[in-house]
């Protein structure tokens, strides 16, 4: 596969404060040192870091940062993209290296969703502690499962999607369809494809939908017991509203993940989990799902019954 994991993620803040209490007293995020005073960088495993907060006009999440394994599969992705006709812009050296990573370039999806590319396993073997006592989240051996994963708009859904199999080499995992009006013949449901890039159930998904105004419709961090997630889900309801609650806790038919949402500084959501589904690549058929949840995720703007 060209691209091995989620690597990172970039979102811009107006007020990094906002994006520090969340990560840190919520989410359970460890900050680390920036270079910039207008960067904040969060970590969940032995990376530099996962999450990267600029401050800049508006709140929103700006790109995922997808890994190459080598040079060689970064330039051979480089030069697939520009075959199919999306922009390449290589970064310098500097801005590499505030990536802590040895190459970095810039592109975007048929959808026009903002992406970074690089290889460069950097770690500095720093212990993981987290401010709100979070065990630990899962990355996989040596992070080689990536961040966890993040879903996208994408209205050209088609197009999008034989974009990230065919240029970037995701494989589909799940490919759902949901109807939202009662499955009716009127009813043309609404699809979404679940994409892995290595034995995370997904690490991309993406929703035939217009384009999200917070640049993305959420992020998942997965945590290592299933007490990390109750005690974020209680510091969440703690909050009482400050942090809203998107989805109570639930599980997914797909990948099997117990979690909820809550919506971040940037508008965009956090799904919060634990015991995703990890599967075999090399053998996984993939399978269509025609519901979301096995029970609960009941989100906020539903009414009750």
């Amino acid at each position: 596969m060209a691209v091995i994991s989620l690597g990172y993620v970039m979102i811009e803040a107006r007020d990094l404060n906002d994006w520090r209490a969340f990560a840190c007293d919520i989410a359970g995020l460890m900050p680390t040192t920036a270079s910039r005073d207008d960067v904040a960088l969060f970590r969940m495993d032995d990376r530099p870091f996962r999450l990267w907060v600029q401050k800049g006009a508006r709140n929103a999440f700006i790109a995922p940062g997808w890994e190459c394994a080598s040079r060689e599969d970064f330039d051979a992705l480089l030069a697939r993209l520009e075959a199919a006709g999306r922009p390449v812009e290589r970064a310098d050296i500097m801005e590499a290296r505030a990536r802590q990573v040895y190459e970095l370039a810039r592109s975007s999806d048929p959808a026009g969703n903002a992406m970074e590319i690089f290889y460069g396993r950097f770690v500095d073997y720093a212990p993981f502690v987290s401010p709100a006592g979070v065990s630990g989240f899962v990355t996989g051996d040596n992070g080689d499962m990536g961040l966890g994963h993040v879903v996208l708009t994408a209205p050209n859904f088609a197009e999008t999607h034989n974009f990230y199999k065919d240029v970037m080499g995701f494989g589909d995992t799940d490919l759902g369809r949901f109807f939202l009006m009662g499955g009716g013949p009127d009813d043309p449901g609404v699809g979404f494809a679940f994409l892995h890039c290595n034995g995370r159930h997904h690490s991309l998904a993406l929703g035939q939908m217009p384009e999200s105004p917070n640049g993305a419709v959420h992020m998942m961090l997965e945590a290592a017991t299933l007490e990390d997630v109750g005690r974020a889900y209680d510091r969440v309801l703690k909050s009482k509203g400050k942090v809203p609650l998107s989805a109570t806790l639930g599980r997914h038919v797909n990948d099997k993940m117990t979690s909820f949402y809550m919506q971040t500084p940037g508008g965009f959501d956090i799904e919060y989990g634990w015991n995703g589904l990890v599967i075999d690549p090399a053998t996984w058929v993939p399978t269509t799902s025609m519901t979301v949840s096995d029970w609960g995720h009941k989100w906020a703007h539903e009414k009750d019954d």
